[in-house]
């Protein structure tokens, strides 16, 4: 980690904060009336916002689901990061996250929800209710910008909410509600490990609230500073020692062999650390030492191609990053100023800093070594020449030549400012501005120049001097090639290394305006109550501006690469709601009401589309609330996927109207013509709060999201193919001079293809009662998927009860069963917790049968995690606690399912092990 990062990091928070305290204290002075003001008016203006719901009203019960987290679950978890909070929520699926996609640059520095498992784009992050300035360019936000110190509470919409919120909140809606009318003095301390003595972290929180001006203005502050190490190898656990999914060379067609087995100590069979010879036969075999000394290479069991079990080969798997070192800092303020009785301003100020820095994913290579090379050993050189051999085949790893280090910052600043009031009686409003802007600076250093590398690998004798030189450099001397030695590890000269590596970069600029407001009241009232209307325009900007550098341009880097380009998209949108009571304390129902909402919503790019939401919501009695809803979804393609530069590449197709395969450029390019997906949504529920059972509450909910146009990338031989065979929509993006003549171009970019659907269960049940002069909590939550597939003109392909399918998310899939139970027990401020959450197993690959794998299916995983707390001060006034957490007490190895080269798979199951945390908290 940085210490200048630290130190200024630090220093900043700091001096913001014990300022401000400061002020706060000199003012007390100043006023007697502080603590009578710190109370609050109880004339004071006060919105009263519920989440899935444009109305304010206390006592309304959305039709929608939400699932909420309050700030005392937050600190029974005791997560270094927010989102470990809320990815213990079943419906979550483990995000992309710097554990869950540690050698992925894009997810390196940050954490984004996958609501459902059907991708984090179709999950909408809020704050407060508003939009917040998107990390990446495809819309996501990272949910780890915010000082946990002062997040009160998380509420979790587990339906569609477009009609509400907008696009992208198709899987539902994660809205994080910020403390601002705090006051006082809290804070956190907070640093962990984990059983293998990595995975170190710490979290510093703090958070300073106070009125002035006879409690007409409110300012609150907080910051936050995070650094967590990471883990350096995956193969640093028992469990990742090479396992995985390896070819079965006893396999045939015909046989009762499977085409793959699952076995442990996966070694390439076709490369090492120093370099082995794979080709020709007759020198295959042979390997070199660390100083390039030939000797025999050792062969493991179950030898393909590619792969063995056991032997000397590379060991590549286990030297991946086990999970990123991140670090960040944070702060968020809030003035607020009530102007008038019935008019409040305020102004929001959020600022972000993520960075990561790792080495990238350890592969290996294939490389010629000619037979004049002077590299080569003597004794090699000889049988090539005796035997007329020109060159060999050299399998070799890239650690010590091209294994570059990713260098990721992510900067995020937010500005927002409005106004709420009310216009007398029921009748209210709120406006609001927003301006924020990302900045994510990628650097990859020491990668490898493609160009350089060919010429510098290419080594001879100069016959003039007899020194060594590139064979590029005979016939231009001034080319600057120095020639590199890989016979062996760590040989090649800091010279050679500094001529065929290089930095590459690239930034990506992302700005993002909002301007909203909304107006609230009672239209009028029917025999059951008041009919509640809530009436909105929003016009909102997002663009973006990627540069990079001229070599990265033409994807001259090993790795990477990326064509500057720009995009904007503007959006203006009218949007409306209404809560109809039907009936009203009568003997069939003490609540019955009718929720209606719509948004129109007109996108610079591919014109208007509409959503909607239609709501019922019946309290049959104290004990009983029927819910449904009915919506119709959107997600707005990102900029990314709308326009993307990308690249060119040659690739080949058959064309049915020439009947001939030839090669055909590929422009791999956004795709400006994308229009939204849409989703149609069902959900319908129970919640159940029995007056006979006093402390018990309980709600179950079915939900059924179906996505038309869903947006995937084909290859160009896949677009040719359908455009002939039953999917016309794809044939504008084949470029074909006139009708006959050879197809020139394909435009390989995103498409609206296919068909998601996902249905299943969500239960939630809790429990309160005394025991021992303390109080119990109880809470269970349940997921259960029902049904999950994806459909295209080209397949159908079941995901429910799949570990792993990549089509609709790389890093992972969605178990049937997913649940969190916890237990709390409270006595005179002191706490102890445990959980027991379950992630299930299911199909390796839903696709597979017994002649791909002999085991199918893995068990489903118990992880038990136990926190505490022990006030060493307490009261109404100020606290102070001491508390601590042990994650996968029991440390719980993954299942293993040979996915993503790590033996398991990161998005779903525990890779970090038993992991514990300490901390104090405190409050004045």
């Amino acid at each position: 980690m940085s210490t200048k990062f630290v130190r200024n990091s630090a220093n900043t928070l700091l001096l913001v904060i014990t300022t401000a305290i400061a002020c706060q204290s000199l003012w007390a002075q100043e006023n007697p009336n502080a603590e009578a003001d710190l109370e609050g008016d109880d004339d004071a203006i006060e919105m009263i916002v519920v989440t899935g719901s444009l109305l304010s009203r206390s006592g309304f019960d959305t039709p929608t689901p939400v699932t909420s987290i309050g700030e005392e679950d937050i600190q029974r978890i005791g997560g270094q990061d927010i989102a470990i909070v809320i990815r213990q929520l079943p419906a979550v699926r483990d995000s992309l996250n710097p554990a869950a996609a540690s050698n992925n640059s894009t997810y390196a520095a940050g954490s984004y929800f996958d609501l459902r498992g059907i991708g984090f784009a179709r999950t909408l992050t809020l704050v407060d209710g508003r939009r917040y300035v998107p990390t990446l360019a495809s819309g996501a936000v990272n949910s780890s910008t915010l000082p946990q110190v002062l997040i009160r509470g998380v509420d979790v919409v587990t339906g569609g909410a477009s009609a509400t919120y907008g696009a992208d909140a198709v899987a539902g809606v994660v809205n994080f509600l910020m403390d601002d009318d705090f006051r006082g003095v809290k804070g956190k301390i907070q640093a962990g490990i984990s059983d293998y003595n990595d995975y170190g972290g710490y979290l510093t929180s703090l958070a300073f609230g106070t009125d002035f001006l006879d409690g007409r203005v409110g300012l609150t502050l907080a910051g936050e500073i995070f650094e967590n190490e990471g883990i350096e190898f995956i193969g640093d656990r028992p469990w990742a020692e090479g396992a995985g999914l390896i070819s079965n060379p006893a396999y045939t067609p015909t046989n009762d062999e499977p085409r793959l087995l699952m076995v442990s100590n996966i070694r390439n069979s076709n490369a090492s650390d120093g370099g082995v010879i794979t080709s020709p036969s007759l020198l295959t075999g042979i390997q070199f030492t660390p100083d390039g000394s030939p000797v025999p290479f050792e062969y493991g069991t179950l030898v393909s191609s590619s792969s063995m079990v056991g032997g000397g080969g590379r060991y590549g798997a286990g030297k991946s990053n086990g999970s990123n070192p991140y670090e960040r800092q944070s702060f968020f303020g809030r003035l607020t100023f009530e102007a008038t009785d019935k008019v409040e301003l305020f102004a929001e100020l959020s600022y972000a800093l993520a960075e990561a820095n790792y080495p990238n994913i350890s592969v290996s290579e294939q490389l010629t070594i000619m037979q004049d090379n002077p590299f080569v050993p003597e004794s090699i050189r000889n049988v090539m020449i005796a035997e007329n051999i020109p060159s060999f085949r050299l399998g070799r790893a890239i650690e010590d030549n091209a294994r570059e280090t990713l260098d990721i910052s992510n900067e995020t600043i937010q500005a927002v400012v409005g106004a709420e009031g009310d216009f007398g009686g029921t009748w209210g409003w709120n406006v609001y501005y927003s301006n924020g802007r990302t900045t994510v600076d990628r650097a990859n250093l020491d990668s490898r120049i493609t160009a350089n590398f060919n010429l510098a690998l290419d080594a001879v004798l100069d016959p003039s001097t007899g020194t060594i030189v590139c064979r590029s450099t005979l016939t231009d001397p001034t080319n600057g090639c120095i020639p590199i030695n890989l016979i062996g590890e760590g040989r090649a000269t800091q010279s050679a290394l500094n001529y065929v590596t290089g930095n590459g970069w690239r930034q990506t600029l992302l700005k993002q305006n909002v301007l909203a407001g909304t107006v609230m009241g009672e239209v009028f009232s029917t025999w059951a109550g008041p009919v509640d209307f809530a009436f909105g325009l929003e016009h909102r900007e997002f663009s973006a501006d990627i540069t990079s550098d001229a070599i990265s341009q033409q994807f001259g880097f090993r790795f990477g690469g990326a064509i500057p380009y720009s995009g904007k998209v503007t959006v203006k949108e009218a949007f409306s709601e209404v809560n109809i009571p039907l009936a009203a304390d009568t003997s069939w129902a003490r609540d019955l009401s009718l929720n209606l909402s719509g948004r129109r919503t007109d996108y610079s790019t591919s014109g208007p589309v509409n959503t909607w939401k239609t709501g019922l919501n019946y309290t049959i009695n104290d004990s009983v609330r029927l819910r449904a809803t009915r919506s119709r979804d959107i997600r707005a393609p990102g900029l990314d996927e709308l326009f993307a530069a990308g690249s060119t590449s040659l690739l080949s197709a058959y064309d049915p109207v020439r009947e001939e395969s030839y090669t055909v450029t590929a422009l791999n390019v956004g795709n400006p013509e994308l229009t939204p997906e849409e989703a149609d949504t069902i959900t319908a529920g129970i919640v159940f709060t029995p007056e006979s059972l006093a402390g018990i509450s309980a709600s179950l909910d079915y939900y059924d999201i179906k996505i038309e146009d869903a947006i995937i990338g084909l290859t160009p031989a896949t677009i040719v193919a359908e455009c002939y065979n039953g999917s016309p929509n794809l044939c504008a993006s084949i470029n074909r001079p006139s009708p006959g003549e050879r197809i020139e171009s394909v435009r390989n970019g995103p498409v609206n293809f296919q068909e998601v659907s996902i249905s299943g269960v969500d239960l939630e049940l809790a429990y309160t009662t005394s025991l021992w002069s303390g109080d119990l909590d109880v809470r269970s939550l349940v997921s259960y998927i029902h049904e999950a597939k994806i459909e295209d003109p080209l397949t159908v392909s079941k995901l429910d009860d799949a570990v792993h399918q990549p089509t609709i998310a790389a890093v992972g899939g969605n178990p049937t069963w997913k649940s969190n139970l916890r237990l709390t027990y409270s006595q005179n401020d002191a706490m102890i917790s445990t959980a027991a959450r379950y992630v299930g197993g299911g199909l390796i690959n839903p696709n597979y049968t017994t002649k791909d794998l002999a085991d199918l299916r893995v068990d489903g995983v118990w992880y038990l995690d136990i926190s505490g707390e022990y006030p060493l001060r307490s009261g109404d006034d100020s606290s102070i606690v001491l508390y601590g957490s042990i994650r996968n007490l029991l440390d719980q190895d993954p299942p293993i399912t040979g996915v993503g080269g790590h033996g398991t798979t990161r998005a779903l199951y525990d890779t970090i092990g038993r992991l514990y945390n300490v901390g104090v908290r405190a409050r004045f």
